[in-house]
């Protein structure tokens, strides 16, 4: 665990209907993120792709919230050219076109997609698996497999799955709000809730973080410092010395965080800090040794509304999408009929073999 870990906090989420069953929007609260976490909300992709990209994490923290999700399925990929074009062949007549790929990251969030479509390893990867998978669908069918009902009910909640998300998609499209709309929403919301904005006071430090592993680690740390105060440049010494990878190469940047969201020797070490450039003593947590810099320090205030602007705009657009789903629902529930007899009388039958 890296120190930028220590205290993550998150706000309640709202879900949102239909995406990856129920999508979760970030609060409008500072959050620290992952690259892991947000592949995470795309669970829905196989299995294949998330071993590809999860290993790939990156830490950063936020002066402002990560514009939130919207809640419809990611919009379908772009048809290549050479959709398509043959990148793999197997037996029993399979093969791997460019439209399979493109079909298997379509849940993806776009910078996912993006990087994951720029390395030749991670789509050959994605190739193999994809492969791999139709081969044994291939030998499932060719031994009756598919005969099996509830093997036959799976493939048709599948297709269901894909041709359903494809109707949102196009809902998605047809309800999309225009700018002024989103800006009309996103001021009236900024007026409405002004508290919402209200920010603390917060603290923007570098630190070098070196292990506490014998007897000479304090020393060691003191030697470093005494070499900071001998004019030795901080950043230059971070990477050098800090082994919190998560931002040494940033030269121990850990950006702004405000009271409660460090450790406490952490926090009373900053608070002794008066002026930027200030230098701590060495502060021992369980992380190992510490030397912070104060780099500037924010009193608690109000964000104006262009500093919230792209962030309410995304959950704008989200509140909009969401509604014209919800009404769809309840449009189509109208001509529904849910058997509720049924439905009890399958789960007692289901209750008494699970009691043999």
């Amino acid at each position: 665990m890296t120190l930028i870990e220590i205290s993550r906090r998150y706000g309640k989420r709202p879900f949102v209907l239909f995406a990856d069953n129920f999508h979760f929007v970030p609060s409008m609260t500072p959050l620290y993120s992952s690259f892991s976490a947000h592949l995470g909300r795309c669970s829905v992709i196989a299995s294949s792709l998330a071993l590809i990209v999860s290993s790939a994490t990156a830490q950063t923290i936020t002066k402002a919230p990560s514009p939130p999700p919207t809640p419809s399925i990611s919009a379908p990929v772009e048809a290549a050219p050479l959709g398509d074009t043959v990148l793999a062949t197997g037996p029993l007549g399979t093969s791997v076109q460019v439209y399979d790929i493109l079909s298997e990251i379509q849940r993806a969030p776009e910078q996912v997609r993006q990087n994951l479509l720029a390395r030749p390893d991670a789509v050959a990867q994605l190739v193999n698996n994809l492969l791999v998978r139709r081969i044994l669908a291939k030998e499932a069918q060719r031994d009756g497999l598919a005969k099996d009902p509830v093997v036959n009910a799976t493939i048709a909640i599948a297709t269901d799955r894909a041709l359903s998300d494809a109707r949102l998609a196009r809902m998605d499209a047809q309800n999309a709000p225009n700018d002024a709309q989103l800006d009309s929403y996103a001021q009236s919301f900024y007026k409405a809730n002004p508290a919402k904005f209200d920010v603390p006071a917060q603290a923007r430090v570098r630190h070098i973080l070196m292990a506490n592993s014998g007897p000479d680690s304090l020393a060691k740390a003191k030697a470093v410092l005494d070499q900071l105060k001998s004019g030795a440049s901080f950043e230059e010494m971070a990477k050098t010395h800090s082994i919190d990878s998560a931002n040494s190469n940033k030269g121990g940047e850990i950006g702004f965080f405000s009271a409660g969201q460090m450790v406490r020797p952490f926090e009373e070490a900053v608070n002794k800090l008066v002026k930027p450039g200030d230098l701590s003593e060495p502060v021992e947590t369980q992380f190992g040794y510490h030397i912070i810099q104060l780099e500037e320090r924010r009193e608690k205030g109000r964000q104006s509304y262009e500093e919230v602007r792209p962030q309410l705009l995304a959950e704008a657009r989200t509140t909009v999408l969401n509604e014209a789903r919800v009404q769809k629902v309840q449009a189509l529930s109208k001509d529904m009929t849910i058997d509720k007899a049924a439905i009890e009388s399958f789960v007692k039958t289901q209750t008494q073999t699970q009691a043999r």
